[in-house]
């Protein structure tokens, strides 16, 4: 039955596991995001405060962020086939909640407890420690094409506002839990498979006798496209206690906080940091909008870390996006100079775009395995707190100063010391990607 279900597509079924993240992303993150378009529905109707409306959220921001390591675990113990249909029926829980709660600590349970849990569960760390087994030679290009549901949701919210106007709030999420319970389950439940080797196949599809050409003498050759430059790190069975001893774990450790913090500092801020500028709201959505579609494109191009290895992409493609951003914005000083904001969310959606599938799949080079989801998971929480952070940061400088100009100038060594530690990480000295001709 395993063999049979590759058997109906003609093509590598990597794929179609890359597709269903893709869809399952996508589905957890637009319903998860989508809080402010619900926002003012539920202030307006319960007389609440905005301040304390918004604590609804940062209390399910609090658990996402702790859960990334449960959730790498129960990635490991459970397998994403058991583990993304239950993370979706809590997710949909959290949703039929909302439909009913007439109390601000209902709201708590629903985006604090289930659909925190749910979308971490159904996000980025099952999915990147998914991808991981089923790639390795094209790791990058699958990371990233999987991983634009997590930057999609912007998008999402025209339709889930539609929908709102259409039934109310609370049958719109009555409608999204049906989403997730009649197309969502089924679909994991049914497509999903730890690795490929469940299915009598080899990563990236190859054949079980290809080898990477021999280009060294000290290097290893590996079946699936790589060439191991580090013959202890591939055969080490790694998992979170054995990681922590390592200096490449926590330059990892370092790579997250500071991403999230320079980050936050940014993301959090771009609508009011335009308003400020002198551009009206509408523009700024669409400028917040528009860093999303780049953050898209950056995804796609997750291929260039396969082509020009990963501290390559990572240091002088991704970054260098992101610093060109915050350099345009010392320039930004008329509401008639468009054109450069414009320039500004393009350079900066796909700097941070490319980013995230870069790094995930340099990480993965290095401790992937059977524990890979829990130690991801972990380091993962790093990023969480750095982009709490940062994003508290960026609000108090502006409060101090009221210019988010000395913010940005933090960012840029935030960025540089990103890029440094990242090649301490250092992948390529462990791992490099040979392409067969």
């Amino acid at each position: 039955m395993n063999r049979s279900i590759a058997s109906y597509f003609p093509f590598y079924y990597g794929w179609v596991i890359v597709g269903v993240s893709l869809v399952t992303t996508t589905a957890a993150y637009g319903i998860w995001w989508s809080f402010p378009v619900y926002y003012v529905n539920i202030f307006n109707e319960f007389g609440w405060s905005r301040a304390s409306t918004a604590t609804i959220f940062t209390v399910g921001l609090v658990v996402y962020g702790l859960g990334s390591f449960p959730a790498g675990i129960l990635v490991d113990r459970l397998s994403p086939r058991k583990l993304l249909p239950l993370a979706c029926l809590t997710l949909a829980s959290g949703c039929l909640i909302c439909s009913t709660a007439s109390q601000k600590w209902h709201f708590y349970i629903a985006y604090g407890v289930f659909m925190g849990l749910g979308t971490i569960c159904m996000g980025y760390v099952p999915v990147i420690a998914l991808i991981s087994n089923w790639f390795i030679r094209r790791r990058g290009t699958a990371m990233g094409i999987a991983l634009i549901g997590n930057v999609a949701p912007p998008l999402l919210a025209l339709p889930i506002q539609k929908l709102i106007s259409l039934m109310g709030w609370r049958a719109s999420y009555v409608v999204l839990a049906g989403v997730l319970l009649a197309a969502i389950i089924p679909l994991t439940a049914f497509f999903m498979r730890t690795r490929p080797q469940d299915l009598g196949l080899n990563p990236d599809g190859q054949p079980a006798e290809w080898r990477p050409p021999e280009t060294g003498k000290r290097a290893a050759r590996e079946p699936g496209g790589q060439l191991i430059m580090n013959q202890e790190f591939p055969e080490t069975e790694w998992n979170l206690h054995n990681s922590l001893k390592t200096h490449r774990f926590w330059a990892l450790n370092g790579v997250m906080i500071t991403l999230g913090a320079a980050a936050g500092m940014i993301m959090h801020h771009l609508v009011a940091l335009v308003v400020d500028m002198g551009y009206s709201r509408d523009m700024a959505a669409f400028i917040f909008s528009f860093a999303g579609i780049m953050a898209v494109v950056g995804r796609l191009s997750g291929y260039l870390s396969d082509r020009f290895g990963r501290e390559i992409t990572f240091t002088f493609i991704s970054s260098l996006y992101l610093c060109s951003a915050l350099s345009l914005f010392f320039f930004l000083t008329h509401p008639q100079e468009v054109w450069l904001l414009y320039l500004y969310a393009l350079t900066f959606g796909l700097g941070s775009g490319l980013g995230s599938p870069t790094l995930s799949a340099g990480v993965a080079d290095l401790f992937g395995g059977r524990n890979f989801g829990t130690i991801l998971g972990f380091s993962n929480i790093f990023f969480g707190w750095g982009h709490g952070i940062g994003a508290w940061a960026g609000g108090a400088i502006f409060d101090h100063t009221g210019s988010y100009s000395l913010a940005m100038i933090f960012a840029l060594p935030l960025f540089s010391l990103m890029c440094f530690l990242f090649w301490v990480v250092g992948p390529r000295k462990v791992r490099r990607i040979i392409t067969p001709k």
